[in-house]
């Protein structure tokens, strides 16, 4: 494993040229005359087959063909392990198999089975009869997968050359929907950009269950080792992954397409870690999550819990469903237990937890090794999927009672007001400036051009102080949040005094973390009482009203005047 911290990310989504079905063949017309297409579905246990169609050029010949003819070996559910954890293949007595012919297609439908088989044996469909009728998965042409063919793929790409490919299933309803972020588990890693969406139900689950939603699900390139939060290099590029699809999903949202108030996130196992740690670097992005069989991301979990509120302390306020086996052989379940107990002693009355009980794995089937699969009875949960989506970010604009100073020593109480877009916050700044940019310098965005903010967005976006969601768009007319307004604060505060360096004596807020995206502005901001708020707490995911967005520009106009003064 060798993960090299990059720089810095810029995100542009391209679309790849691959197919969006799961397994297709580009091999030359099947000499036998005969061309073969299967239909599946993802379960529990991965990719299950349910049948075949068989197209041949003479149907006359088959005119007598019946079931017994065929015989499908190698055929099973996908559970591996028996009860004494030993490997095994119990391949299907009655294969339910029924035969029609319809038009040049023989079609078979049967008890649904893995493809491509198991370890053991693989299938094969076997006729005696008519040998060239016989096939296995190397003649299949083409398996259509229903949800998985509906997302579409495409590749996220930094500035520094990263990427990261993904696929995305957009809801076919107009307007912004909900967008669900699944995150794979480290048995599906790999460069195929499928595995992701087709060894379980994470990525299928949300649409198959009745909810009308998005489905975000990149593929990574490789696991990363236990322990994470001391492997600073492997922490880095995992934070650069994050923050190359939050700036995808900013997108997304400036695109009208997803609604910023229900983003959830969801993963398992490795992508159950990675869910703690998207959670804990953008803490105001997801409206939910469900955690499931987490890796060990967050804290030693052989440790006290102290580390887990130290780290978990921006989540207090964030709906989170924990599962996990209590026995579970791969990933230990105290990770989910001291995540579950840290939120709880801060406060927390949001985070749920489940842990099933050995007698409740086994009675799934769940032997051995397999207590790892926590994941299959969650995503069969209707409740859990129903609570997820109830989860909805309220955008409240009152913040916390408060009574700061600012830096010209004047008293402020907290106010109440309609919150700022970011195209009102462009001119309010453009103001302050009294910019005269010329049109030569101008930023280029392809959402702003009929809104009068127009020059005001182009100005500061040169300026440095505001910067577009990518790909070109600016989102004039998202909201703006507490932590967002810390690093444009920091941003006017750099160029006002570029070589002040924040202290490393500051004692930041409680509710933003060192891991947080906006940490480094908020240290800078916090001794100048800027910011809305409290001395300890900043409520990071909070929207900014416009007269909170008017107080900080005023103040930091004043602030600018009296240095210059100096």
């Amino acid at each position: 494993m060798n993960w090299a911290k990059k720089g810095m990310i810029a995100v542009i989504a391209t679309a790849l040229g691959a197919s969006s079905s799961a397994y297709s063949a580009a091999a030359a017309d099947d000499p036998s005359g005969v061309r073969i297409t299967g239909q599946a579905y993802v379960g529990d246990a991965g990719t299950m087959v349910k049948s075949f169609d068989i197209e041949v050029s003479d149907p006359a010949r088959y005119a007598d063909l019946k079931a017994g003819d065929f015989d499908i070996t190698g055929n099973y559910d996908g559970y591996p392990l028996n009860a004494k954890g030993e490997v095994v293949q119990d391949n299907y007595a009655n294969d339910e198999l029924n035969v029609s012919m319809q038009g040049k297609s023989i079609h078979l439908d049967f008890k649904p089975f893995l493809y491509k088989g198991g370890s053991i044996e693989k299938f094969a469909v076997t006729n005696h009869k008519f040998p060239e009728l016989s096939f296995a998965a190397d003649r299949v042409s083409q398996l259509s997968i229903r949800t998985v063919d509906d997302f579409k793929p495409g590749v996220l790409t930094a500035s520094d050359g990263e990427s990261l490919p993904y696929r995305l299933k957009l809801s076919s309803s107009d307007g912004p929907r909900p967008l669900v972020v699944w995150l794979h588990g480290g048995g599906e890693v790999g460069a195929d950009n499928i595995k992701q969406l087709t060894e379980n139900r994470g990525a299928t689950t949300w649409t198959e269950s009745g909810k009308d939603t998005s489905v975000l699900a990149v593929h990574y390139p490789q696991n990363y080792d236990w322990a994470i939060y001391d492997k600073p290099e492997q922490l880095a590029k995992m934070q650069q992954y994050f923050t190359m699809q939050e700036q995808f999903i900013q997108q997304l949202v400036a695109e009208g397409k997803v609604d910023p108030n229900r983003i959830y996130v969801a993963g398992v196992s490795s992508g159950g870690g990675g869910a703690f740690r998207f959670l804990m670097q953008y803490p105001d992005l997801f409206a939910g999550a469900i955690v499931i069989a987490a890796k060990d991301t967050v804290a030693n979990y052989k440790g006290s819990v102290d580390a887990f509120k130290t780290a978990l302390q921006s989540l207090v306020h964030t709906p989170i469903w924990i599962v996990h086996a209590e026995n579970d052989p791969i990933t230990d379940s105290r990770t989910s237990k001291l995540a579950y107990q840290a939120l709880t002693e801060l406060g927390s009355t949001l985070v749920k937890e489940t842990l099933y009980s050995d007698a409740f794995m086994d009675s799934q089937r769940f032997y051995g090794a397999m207590k790892h699969w926590s994941w299959v009875p969650a995503f069969n949960d209707q409740s859990m999927i129903d609570w997820l989506f109830a989860q909805h970010k309220t955008g409240d604009t009152t913040p916390a009672s408060s009574n700061h100073t600012s830096v010209d020593g004047a008293s402020n109480t907290s106010m109440t007001s309609t919150p700022i877009t970011r195209a009102e916050l462009a001119a309010l700044i453009y103001t302050a400036m009294g910019d005269t940019t010329p049109a030569s310098a101008s930023a280029r965005y392809t959402d702003i051009a009929n809104i009068p903010q127009k020059e005001a967005i182009q100005a500061v976006t040169v300026a440095g102080l505001m910067r577009g969601v990518g790909k070109e768009q600016f989102a004039p007319d998202a909201s703006v949040t507490r932590a967002q307004l810390a690093v444009i604060a920091a941003a006017w505060l750099k160029q006002t005094e570029p070589d002040q360096q924040p202290s490393s004596a500051i004692a930041g807020y409680t509710d933003v973390p060192s891991q947080h995206w906006a940490y480094t502005a908020t240290l800078a901001v916090k001794p100048l009482n800027l910011l809305p708020g409290t001395s300890d707490k900043l409520e990071p995911a909070k929207t900014v009203s416009t007269a909170e967005a008017t107080q900080l520009i005023a103040a930091l106009t004043a602030y600018a005047t009296n240095i210059g003064k100096q």
